[in-house]
């Protein structure tokens, strides 16, 4: 197999001619192109462009086919600033639209509504470059192949960044002179990188050393005067905390949750989270959590939501608790639809630029509030004279009065601010984060006891079900203006089971289980790799034939394969059925090795792992829902930190009877009666509160 390394030739020649012209430039476009007919507020932002923009489809690649024009991939999103101001710079500009025009078939793609393709086309972009992300630029053959990677490209050559005026013309020239030669070494690139994509036939059975090395990784690259891994930027990445608590769980490591708890303080005191309208931005780019990348993201809100939640059922501190009621208001004021669907993401860009919307000067402050509450939110948010990005200072302490009148301050400025002009919302609702948001939603319901947020979660779950299926009962991936988009991927898949059996363990509703088992075995018909274990991220009935590639990496999200293993293996506790566990150890072998290699870039995958090796508590109850009895024993099961005990309600005839003493039998006949089983073993039935209580507390190894 050749080395990507081998295939840098082709972009230094295609730098060296730049300046030479093209032929006689084209008349830019205007009016509306083709994306007008789209559903996605990226593309539709793009619909006025000069640029002649295709969607993604066979119209495109007919058209570079029978035109013989490379083609012009550009990949982003909604809510990415930098692809914003690529747009601004050049695809407005009708000097490099015209350039475009000529060169070119424009390919515009929205990387939301089209995972499968941002995923492989990411992977030449960081083959080629070393580093990736969005706005992604692809330069394609006809056939689809890539022969040159990039990110934001400015208008002009400036600071060793070659610019599209300059760039375009090179490459038109290049076609032109060395087509053939282009041709052969994309599709060399396309062998190579593709070639080392595909994972290993080997499989890998994991030992209990990759979950201590996990451990170390992130002990070795915790920031202990901030909090956080590494240095700027810094992101939440909420799984890697998850798998931090699941840790520290097993093996009762304090420095684990210490981790975390310093990690979530620093990141509710600081920048990155609104203090003022709540919610988490998208990344803080300093290493202090002060100075955010404003856009707001619907997954994060949800992971985030989950973390601070365990960290409250740990330690019982009402921060954490506080902190998640307030993430999920801020979704439900401002990411929810009149149908109880949840959008994807707010921009970070408004009237007056980026993060304008959530900066404040004393001047602003000082026109709204007394002088007395105006000293305090100074001093409190550190607001100065010039536009302040509010943040506490992580050693500040607050009285309680000072507390209840800074909720009064903070309530005087979110009125306010409401009043400026609002960063632009993307409306599309994505199946894949809908499933986290639902799953933190219906945790959140029962670990803070407050019933709106699972009907907020039953709403989006009724949504998707609705809306979000085919005439032939297949899953879609997005929803916009009343129309579905692409059909579903793994992730639209394993994180809607997850917010099922979130549901399910909120609510005991067997429509929730057998939902999630039907959902789980359209999976396994589409996506399953039967071979060699895993999931491929696209179904057998994908578009997109260059490649079925399986993601098993734990980015921004979890991959969808870290949270298949976590669905199958609570399946299986459910249902008792065998070939469940037998998937999740494919996932095991499919991606051991990898794990094994990086293990601190599979967090996800590891707290998965850790729940096979762990198990947990199977509880079985029978008797009747609304029974006071049947209530305090739900109480304390979902009392405290239990990562890994299922619920299982049962008919009286199904549970266990092997002894038949009188003392037994009584048991059995009571209104409520509970089994608690660990390690494939039940003990005796319970039907007081105090005994079921004493036997949850028990170890789950003896």
């Amino acid at each position: 197999m050749k080395s990507v390394k081998t295939h840098y030739l082709l972009l230094p020649l295609l730098m060296v001619v730049a300046g030479c012209g093209a032929s006689e430039k084209t008349e830019g476009i205007f009016g509306m192109n083709r994306l007008s007919k789209e559903t996605s507020a990226y593309l539709l932002a793009h619909a006025d462009n000069p640029v002649n923009w295709y969607a993604w489809g066979d119209e495109a690649f007919a058209a570079a086919e029978a035109q013989n024009k490379p083609i012009f991939l550009s990949i982003g999103y909604s809510s990415c600033h930098w692809c914003h101001v690529m747009e601004e710079e050049s695809f407005e500009d009708f000097e490099v639209a015209s350039l475009m025009n000529e060169t070119f078939i424009c390919i515009k793609v929205d990387r939301e509504e089209r995972p499968d393709i941002d995923n492989l086309y990411m992977r030449f972009t960081l083959a080629l470059n070393g580093s990736g992300g969005w706005p992604m630029t692809v330069i394609l053959t006809p056939e689809g192949k890539p022969f040159f990677a990039g990110t934001y490209i400015p208008q002009n050559t400036s600071f060793g960044r070659t610019g599209m005026i300059q760039l375009i013309p090179s490459v038109a020239r290049q076609w032109e002179l060395n087509r053939e030669a282009i041709i052969s070494q994309a599709v060399e690139i396309e062998e190579a990188v593709l070639g080392n994509s595909q994972l290993s036939s080997e499989l890998t059975k994991v030992s209990t050393e990759i979950f201590h090395s996990g451990f170390l990784a992130f002990e070795a690259s915790f920031d202990r005067l901030y909090g956080g891994f590494g240095n700027a930027p810094k992101f939440p990445s909420p799984h890697n905390l998850l798998f931090l608590l699941r840790y520290r769980h097993a093996y009762g490591e304090q420095d684990a949750l210490d981790m975390v708890t310093s990690t979530l303080r620093a990141i509710r005191r600081g920048g990155i989270y609104d203090q003022i309208g709540f919610g988490i931005h998208r990344y803080s780019t300093d290493r202090e959590w002060q100075v955010p990348h404003f856009e707001k993201m619907l997954y994060d809100q949800a992971l985030l939501t989950m973390a601070f939640l365990e960290a409250y059922q740990i330690t019982g501190e009402s921060f954490f608790g506080v902190t998640a009621s307030e993430i999920i208001d801020y979704v439900l004021r401002d990411m929810t639809s009149p149908q109880g669907a949840f959008f994807s993401s707010e921009d970070a860009d408004s009237e007056g630029g980026e993060g304008a919307f959530y900066s404040w000067t004393v001047q602003e402050m000082s026109s709204i509030l007394s002088q007395e509450q105006l000293s305090l939110a100074v001093v409190h948010w550190n607001v100065s004279t010039s536009n302040s990005i509010l943040h506490e200072s992580p050693d500040i302490v607050t009285s309680d009065s000072d507390l209840n009148s800074l909720e009064e301050i903070r309530e005087i400025l979110f009125n306010n601010r409401e009043t400026r002009p609002r960063p632009a919302r993307d409306q599309k609702i994505l199946t894949d984060w809908n499933g986290l948001m639902i799953a933190s939603m219906a945790r959140a319901s029962v670990v803070l006891q407050n019933p709106d947020y699972l009907n907020s979660a039953v709403r989006s779950f009724q949504f998707i079900t609705e809306n979000m299926r085919t005439e032939d009962q297949r899953l879609s991936h997005s929803f916009a203006l009343e129309r579905r988009g692409a059909d579903a991927f793994l992730d639209d898949y394993s994180f809607l089971i997850w917010g099922a059996l979130e549901l399910y363990n909120a609510t005991l509703d067997q429509y929730y289980l057998q939902y999630a088992v039907d959902l789980q075995k359209e999976l396994d018909v589409h996506f399953l790799d039967d071979s060699h274990g895993g999931y491929f991220f696209t179904g057998d009935y994908s578009d997109l034939q260059m490649a079925r590639l399986k993601e098993s990496y734990d980015g921004a999200v979890p991959s969808g394969n870290s949270i298949e293993l976590m669905n199958l293996l609570t399946l299986w506790k459910l249902t008792g059925e065998s070939d469940y566990l037998n998937r999740a150890s494919g996932i095991e072998e499919a991606f051991g090795t990898l794990v094994t290699s990086s293990p601190k870039s599979y967090s996800m995958m590891l707290a998965g792992l850790l729940y096979g090796q762990e198990q947990g508590v199977e509880v079985k109850l029978s008797g009747n829902a609304d029974d006071p009895i049947m209530l305090e024993m739900l109480k304390v099961i979902r009392t405290g930190y239990r990562p890994w005990t299922t619920i299982i309600q049962v008919e009286p005839d199904d549970l266990n009877r092997s002894s038949d003493s009188s003392r037994v039998q009584e048991v059995i006949n009571s209104s409520t009666v509970a089994y608690i089983c660990r390690n494939g073993m039940c003990g005796l039935p319970l039907n007081t509160v105090i005994d079921f209580e004493e036997s949850m507390s028990l170890p789950v190894h003896p």
